[in-house]
């Protein structure tokens, strides 16, 4: 892409993914709170460096992928555990 069209901003996205690419451990690693903070950290870098200063893309699709799983937990709780109110 850098060699075809050289968009604004590609050496902060190369950059960031360099980041990235450079926080990933070598398999098998365990997956402590203080690495998936530096990953998250370090995914979200990319995100802003593609442009994306709203949320996370990647998140978005799961989301959205999900609210119909979350709607029908819901309906599950409520018509199994209704109770009378007191």
């Amino acid at each position: 892409m850098r060699e075809t069209e050289a968009p604004l901003g590609i050496e902060a996205a190369e950059a960031a993914a360099a980041g990235l690419a450079a926080t990933l451990e070598a398999e098998p690693r365990l997956a402590t709170v203080d690495y998936l903070d530096r990953l998250g950290a370090a995914a979200r870098r990319l995100e802003q460096a593609l442009g994306d200063e709203a949320g996370s893309p990647f998140a978005r699709p799961r989301c959205q992928q999900a609210l119909p799983a979350v709607d029908e937990v819901a309906a599950e709780v409520e018509e199994r555990y209704r109770g009378p109110l007191a």
